[in-house]
This record gives structure tokens, C-alpha cells and sequence, in this order.
């Protein structure tokens, strides 16, 4: 995931925070929503070890969880066959999720994107001063990751190839704001504005990380298609990707205006 936004003549230092630096919500009620998005995932009904395995809890911890939500009514158990599935409790909730984002479009999305470019694709949404990853594939095979650290970590908006994505869709007065709350000098500031008109007109923007090994692509979505603004992220080898911008390019474009 690149860090630092191309054609800034002093880059800025980028702020990243994984998940699990931020701890003050209950991890219980954490773990019990990854357990319902993993069934999201597999779309099955699951063992407990399965269960346990996907997320990297002890068996313990995974039996107290499921048997808590069982008896919340938000799972149910079948005794023979040793299996969880999530109750009708559920299906006006998933109903509205569904209805909210597309159903599984972006999934498809970056499922797709990343099939195609083999580097690690992210969606991303602003969350205060940072960017927060809330999906990611590519990054390590699925079973590892749905439980990593990766979903969820955040970024800051400023210097960041995503947040100068997220920013070229905003007004000069909300980026005004935006800057004066992270403190960024007059200098930085000229600079972002300089650069936002470019992204603006490309409708995309690429630039390193922080020690430029990495390379990364962004643009964001059509506002008008979801409830929160969305921005698509592709990041991978610096030379591969340089080496296949225009390409990239092309397929982040097709993919966008596939969603409508």
C-alpha cells in the first residue's frame, strides 16, 4: 500500500495504524461480527475448529464466542451435525447491507481487479484524518488474512496515494478543514492543491511508499453508488507496476464502470 503521494516536493510522513493498535472497543464484540462476516464469506454452515482456524483463535475462546451467540439468537447450532449457522435474526440487517452496498459487487470488484493485475487491491474509506482499509485481497492467501491485521489498518489521508485519491473529491473548503486539523504548514497545503487538479483530470493518482519500493494506483468510486465514499487501491513491486500503469489503468477504469 503506498504512503507517500507522487509530485510532492517534500513528501509527507505517512501515519499508519493496524487494528489492533486501536483496542479500546471490546474484542468480543469484534471477534463475534469477523465470525458473521466469515460466514458471509463461505456461505455454509461451520464447524467451530473451521471457525476457530479462519480467525486464529484458541478453541476455547471459539466455543465461548459461538455458544454466546447462540444464545443471543444470532446463531444457531445443529446438534448432530456439530455446525453454526447465523439465525433468521439476522436477515433484515444482511437485507439492508445488501440493498446498501450492491450486494456483492465489490467484492467482485476486487476480486476481479486483483485477479487480473496479481497485486495486492484495497478498498478504502476516509475514517477522520486517515484512510481506512476495510476490504483487501491479494495480500497473503484468504484463510490468513480474513483474520489479519490488514483490514482495518488506516493510513493518513495527508501524503498518502489513497487519501490524495479521496481528496480530489472533495471541495477546496473541506479540504481546507481537513488540512488546518492535521496542521499541515502553508507549503504542504500549496502542494495538495496544486496536485489535486491533475488527479482531478486523470481520475487517478500513483506514487511510491514511503522507502519507494512500492508502487501504488487509486482512484475513487462514483459517490452516487454508495452510502460511504469508496476509493479502489492497487499496490505492488514498484517496477511491475510502473511498467504496467497504462494497463492498470485501463482495468481499474472497465472495473469502475461495470458498478454502474
Amino acid at each position: 500500500m503506498a504512503t507517500t503521494e507522487q509530485g510532492a516536493s517534500k513528501p509527507r510522513a505517512v501515519q499508519v495504524q493496524l487494528a489492533s493498535d486501536r483496542r479500546s472497543r471490546s474484542r468480543s464484540a469484534t471477534r463475534a461480527l469477523d465470525v458473521l462476516e466469515y460466514f458471509g464469506l463461505m456461505r455454509r454452515p461451520l464447524r467451530a475448529i473451521e471457525i476457530a482456524r479462519a480467525l486464529n483463535l484458541h478453541p476455547s475462546t471459539t466455543n465461548q464466542l459461538l455458544k454466546t451467540m447462540v444464545g443471543s439468537a444470532h446463531l444457531t447450532f445443529d446438534g448432530s451435525a456439530k455446525t453454526y449457522l447465523p439465525s433468521p435474526r439476522l436477515a433484515r440487517f444482511s437485507h439492508w447491507i445488501s440493498d446498501t452496498y450492491g450486494g456483492d459487487r465489490l467484492w467482485r470488484l476486487i476480486r476481479n481487479v486483483q485477479a487480473e493485475s496479481g497485486v495486492i487491491v484495497t478498498l478504502t474509506t476516509p475514517n477522520d484524518l486517515f484512510m481506512q482499509v476495510v476490504d483487501i485481497v491479494g495480500a497473503e492467501p484468504d484463510a490468513r488474512a480474513f483474520g489479519g491485521e490488514q483490514r482495518g489498518l488506516s493510513v493518513s489521508i495527508f501524503g498518502s496515494v489513497i487519501g490524495a485519491a479521496y481528496l480530489a473529491t472533495q471541495t477546496d473548503r473541506e479540504i481546507a478543514r481537513l488540512a488546518e486539523r492535521a496542521r499541515l504548514a502553508p507549503a504542504e497545503q500549496s502542494s495538495v492543491y496544486a496536485r489535486l487538479s491533475e488527479i482531478r483530470r486523470r481520475g487517478f493518482v500513483d506514487g511510491p511508499n514511503a522507502d519507494e519500493s512500492v508502487w501504488s494506483l487509486a482512484a475513487p468510486l462514483k459517490a452516487e453508488l454508495f452510502a460511504v465514499p469508496l476509493v479502489l487501491g492497487l499496490a505492488g513491486p514498484k517496477t511491475h507496476v510502473i511498467n504496467n500503469l497504462n494497463e492498470l489503468k485501463a482495468l481499474i477504469r472497465r472495473e469502475i464502470l461495470l458498478l454502474g
